[in-house]
This record gives structure tokens, sequence and C-alpha cells, in this order.
């Protein structure tokens, strides 16, 4: 692997289309995310489909840190507000119903949830996560309302496109429901974004690639790509610790993240490339601490290759 260049250290965002580029684009300013917990669960926790969550989720269901569940929603989003206004002087944000599953709950306390949550004079927007068996046509004429109304983003979790991986990590649902909600969704014009996790058990590089080449001609708004991390107290925290579950090098997923942004349309919105978090909730990679270095190599191959996102997205229309 090459060191970083001086040119990469300086973050030189033209390598991929920022979420923060994004927003500035479509407010004019820099906007802030403010993590929320509404108090949900999802449908592989509570056993509607089975129990015990997916096995790399912990007991704050992909939740920030953050968050401050005993308050309410307006509260939360007042203490996030205030927090991130003190910090970096800002002036807009976005609500985002991040922890567990954000759609999974009959539509009048959906409605008054996010209507909570677009009720403070400064927040500008919706973001809300949830996953593609959540998605029924009553919870998308919700949703609909919001599209009009306000900035929504919709988040539709999938992780990989593998039903057998889908099923090892206990997510409840398939490919085929992730891309039938997509589907249904992008006849309403949603802004759509779905997260994708390297590493997960079993699969191979050639598995992760095949991912990213079948979410790509999706076209969606915005993707979430992040490493396989070891949380405390998951499933997968007793398999890391027992050595059955390898992790991914640092440089390897550097490569691999490097390989998927060359097929990524240059237009879509990248929201994440690296998940971060702290000592006290994550036990491995080691290298998950240092984001912004991660960033920078992963900028740095980019650099070396003479890439850049969207570079080999050709290739998937001609096999098409």
């Amino acid at each position: 692997m090459s060191g970083i260049s001086p040119s990469a250290s300086k973050r030189n965002m033209s390598y991929y289309r920022t979420f923060n580029s994004y927003l500035r684009e479509i407010f004019g300013e820099r906007v802030y995310r403010v993590p929320l917990d509404a108090g949900f669960t999802c449908p592989n926790r509570d056993g509607t489909k089975v129990f015990g969550g997916c096995t790399f989720c912990d007991e704050r269901g992909s939740g920030a840190p953050t968050i401050k569940t005993a308050l309410s929603i307006k509260n939360q989003l007042e203490t996030g507000i205030a927090r991130i206004r003190h910090r970096f002087k800002a002036h807009k944000f976005l609500a985002y119903f991040q922890a567990f599953t954000n759609t999974y709950a009959p539509e009048g306390i959906l409605k008054e949830l996010y209507d909570v949550g677009l009720d403070h004079p400064d927040v500008v927007g919706l973001c809300i996560g949830t996953r593609p068996d959540c998605l029924d046509e009553n919870i998308l004429d919700l949703l609909s309302v919001y599209h009009e109304r306000t900035f929504l983003f919709l988040e539709v979790g999938v992780q990989t496109i593998h039903n057998r991986t889908l099923e090892a990590i206990n997510r409840g649902h398939t490919a085929e429901e992730f891309f039938d909600a997509v589907e249904r969704a992008k006849k309403r014009n949603f802004r759509l974004a779905t997260h994708l996790i390297f590493g997960l058990p079993g699969e191979s590089e050639a598995d992760m690639m095949e991912t990213v080449r079948a979410i790509a001609p999706l076209k969606l708004e915005a993707l979430k790509i992040h490493q396989l991390c070891i949380y405390k107290g998951t499933p997968m925290e007793a398999d890391y610790l027992a050595g059955r579950l390898p992790l991914l090098e640092e440089d390897q997923y550097v490569r691999l993240v490097a390989d998927a942004l060359e097929l990524i349309p240059e237009e879509t919105v990248i929201m994440r490339l690296v998940a971060e978090g702290s000592r006290d909730e994550i036990i491995a990679p080691e290298w998950c601490f240092e984001k912004d270095r991660i960033m920078q190599k992963i900028e740095a191959e980019l650099e070396r290759r003479g890439t850049k996102q969207g570079s080999r997205y050709a290739e998937l229309a001609v096999k098409a």
C-alpha cells in the first residue's frame, strides 16, 4: 500500500460525492443530522420474524451513543441541536430517526413522531432509517406526505444481496424483499439510501463486489459502506473471541472500498465509507478507531490508481 500523498491528506473530495457537499447544494450551508431513538424495535428482534436482531447489532439498535434514550423525541432533538450548535455553530438540522426500524409501527404513531421531529424551527427535513420488510404500501403512502411536505431521506438497510448471509446474520428478510421495496419506493420518487457492510461472515471479496454490482445500477440517491465492527454484547462478539470470525485487514478494506467506489455512479451520494465508534462499545477491528486516517488511505489509493467514483460504472452497463 502506498503512503498518503500530500494532496490526499488535504481530503480532496473530488474522488467521490460527499453527503455534506450534497446538502450544501440543496440548503446553501452545512446541515447536521441529529440522531434520535423513538423507542422502536425490529421484526427480527420481537419475534415477528425471528428473535435477537441482527447478529452484528448491539442493544442500541445501531443508534448513536450520543442519543439520550431516556428523553422524549422532542427533548432528544432539542438536546442534540444544542450540542451540535455549540460545537459547530450550526443553523440547520435534519431529524434522523436512526435507532432500530423507524417505520415499524402503526401510521398514527409514526405520524405523531415524525411531526415532532419537524416541529423545531431549525429542522429542515427528516432522515428515516428502516428495513425493506417494513415498507408496506400504507407506510409508503404516509412517507409520501412527508416527501411532498419537506426534505425526506429514506435509508433502507440491506448490508448484502446474498440470502445465505442475510440468514446467517439473522436479518429476517431476503434480498428480493429489498429490491421490491426499492422498486416501489422509487415509483414515488423518494430520496433513497442503503447500507452495505464489507466483511460479513463467510463472504469473499467476490461476494462483496457482487453486492456492489447489484446495488450500483439501482442508482439510489445515496449509499453507506462500512467495515464489519464487533460490538460488545452481540452474538458476533462470541464468534470473534472464539476465533470463528476473521475480520478484514485495514489495507484489504481500503482496496475493497476503492474498488466499490469505481463501480458506483458518480452522482450517487456517499454518506459513509468507514464505521467508527468508541472503545467502550467496539472491540475490533483496531483500525476502526482511526477513521480520518483510513479515509485518507482510501483517497490515496484512488489517487494512486488515477481513478474516482464512477470510473468503472460503464462496465456494468456494458455487461447488462
